[in-house]
């Protein structure tokens, strides 16, 4: 099922996915943070009402992408890795270009029902990158791509907000489309891949059952990192916000600037923080390098709910991003050194789908806490980081045993 280019080639792919990444998740993260104050301008005026139909939106999307990860993962194995790519780009090209043009906050809960069926350019994209690359270089390869993705948020809330700021909520949407056309052409024109289906064979169900229970045995703990690690960091973001208004007393103007100049600068620390993570891997075993993260952003996810102004509840995000930003590319790797090419497909499918129901959850239970006072959500996230740390704490012998 998998043959690895000639040399030069996969250096290329490579290279054209880890670009092809940044721009997809620069465009995802111009205006999705600014759904709230979106949903305000739609009718929407209450803000806890806005926080909430934000947070329904986020969990309809994510229990579709939940669902539909592994049927797409299944899909890559019988037509290859690189149109799955294609397909996830382009739909989001209509779907959230569409986001620009509705008119009323149901218009656009159903877009990101769709936006969460047809997208997925992360789980396809690392699942390209994987099936090229050589062996020896999968946990670097993974590392660059996580990279990516926190270097593409890095920038897109900040340019988001700036644009929402000066042209208003739906000019960010239309602007992620077309960044979206952008990187499909990219994946399309750039990238090669030497794809052949593996031969197809009927085995019983015994052995059916056998290699089930050893993928679960195998993923499980990372499933679990993956789940809370999304639920975590996506708890806050219906409210964020808000929570920065509320600490710049109250005022709506430039607030958008404010959110994605923090976002954009937790992405930074984050991009730093998988880069530090994949250099400790190559050093201390990769479940130790996920606890000591999660464990290290419990806590500064703790002083942002304390934090008395948006200037500390900046720099303890920011702290924060150094830490949570090392959890996955850790996890990758230990993946990577857990399963064989073969289930792969399977492997990163179910990664997804966790980290799609962790999406889908979190910014529902966010909104929910908002009723509670509106840092409640900060304590929660912390609470869910220092469970992953000890999650990872409790499997990392079996781990270690079964990748060493």
């Amino acid at each position: 099922m998998r043959r690895v280019p000639a040399h030069g080639s996969w250096q290329r792919t490579r290279g054209v996915m880890v670009a092809s990444q940044f721009i997809t998740q620069l465009a995802f993260t111009l205006g999705l943070p600014f759904l709230p104050l979106y949903l305000q301008q739609l009718g929407v005026h209450d803000p806890q009402r806005a926080a909430l139909w934000a947070g329904a939106s986020a969990t309809f999307s994510g229990l579709a992408m939940a669902l539909m990860a592994p049927i797409w993962g299944r899909l890559a194995d019988r037509v290859g890795r690189k149109a799955m790519v294609l397909r996830a780009t382009f739909a989001g090209v209509l779907v959230v270009g569409g986001m620009a043009l509705v008119q009323g906050p149901v218009a656009l809960l159903a877009l990101r029902l769709l936006q969460g069926l047809l997208t997925g350019t992360v789980s396809a994209s690392n699942t390209l990158v994987a099936d090229s690359v050589p062996k020896n270089k999968l946990g670097s390869s993974m590392a660059l791509m996580q990279t990516a993705v926190f270097a593409g948020a890095a920038g897109g809330p900040l340019i988001g907000g700036v644009i929402a700021d000066r042209f208003g909520y739906r000019w960010p949407f239309g602007a992620t489309a077309a960044l979206l056309l952008l990187s499909g052409l990219l994946v399309l024109l750039g990238s090669r891949e030497e794809f052949k289906p593996q031969a197809r064979t009927q085995p019983s169900r015994s052995e059916r059952r056998a290699r089930t229970r050893q993928i679960w045995l195998l993923l499980g703990p990372i499933i679990v990192v993956n789940f809370l690690d999304q639920l975590a960091g996506s708890v806050v973001g219906p409210v964020l916000p808000l929570v920065i208004a509320h600490l710049a007393g109250g005022q709506q103007s430039g607030v958008a600037t404010l959110t994605g100049t923090i976002l954009g600068s937790v992405a930074v620390s984050a991009s730093i923080g998988a880069l530090i993570a994949g250099r400790l891997t190559g050093r201390w075993p990769p479940p130790q390098v996920v606890a000591a993260c999660a464990g290290g952003a419990a806590v500064f996810a703790l002083l942002q709910g304390l934090a008395s102004s948006v200037l500390l509840l900046g720099v303890f995000r920011v702290i924060m991003g150094l830490f949570i930003g090392g959890t996955l590319p850790a996890a990758n790797v230990l993946l990577g050194n857990l399963v064989p090419p073969q289930d792969r497909g399977v492997a990163f499918g179910l990664t997804a789908s966790a980290t799609s129901l962790g999406f889908a959850a979190g910014p529902l239970l966010g909104a929910l806490l908002v009723h509670v006072g509106l840092r409640a959500p900060f304590l929660l996230t912390s609470g869910l980081l220092a469970l992953e740390c000890l999650w990872m704490v409790w499997s990392s012998r079996r781990l270690n045993s079964a990748s060493g």
